[in-house]
């Protein structure tokens, strides 16, 4: 009786579907992203592949050159809005893309300055031991301004 009932359990689990990975779960990994970008940069390798690049002003970067470009910025205050966010989904991968506006605040040489960006954004994500994590991002700046504050 015990073999049948192990048996019985076995199938049920073996035959469910996975689940498709949902649009909150993107958007939370998407939202981290830049958390982890703004204000925790040690944690950026925890979110991304081993092979992630990025296109970033129209230049690709890897994800240790990406690292090191975002170091160069003294930024004092950061703030960033989504818009226009589309979301596909599967079982086992995400495609995001959106327009993003951001403003930073950021220590020049010449004094502080405020710094405005428009970029259209698309990235691509896979689970990775369950995880989602980002393989690949692209961002273009589309408008851009710059105003000092000094």
């Amino acid at each position: 009786m015990k073999k049948i009932t192990l048996l019985f359990a076995f199938l049920i689990f073996a035959c469910q579907s996975p689940t498709k990975i949902s649009e909150k779960e993107v958007m939370e990994t998407f939202e981290t992203f830049f958390e982890v970008i703004d204000n925790d940069l040690d944690s950026f390798e925890s979110l991304v592949t081993n092979d992630f690049f990025i296109f970033e002003n129209s230049r690709h970067y890897s994800k240790e050159e990406f690292i090191e470009f975002v170091k160069t910025f003294d930024i004092i205050s950061v703030n960033r809005k989504f818009e226009d966010v589309t979301i596909d989904t599967d079982y086992n991968s995400a495609h995001i893309s959106l327009k993003q506006f951001g403003e930073f605040i950021v220590n020049t040489p010449d004094g502080k300055a405020k710094l405005e960006f428009e970029w259209l954004e698309s990235a691509y994500a896979v689970k990775v031991e369950n995880k989602l994590k980002f393989k690949f991002y692209f961002s273009e700046a589309i408008k851009t301004n710059t105003t000092n504050l000094d």
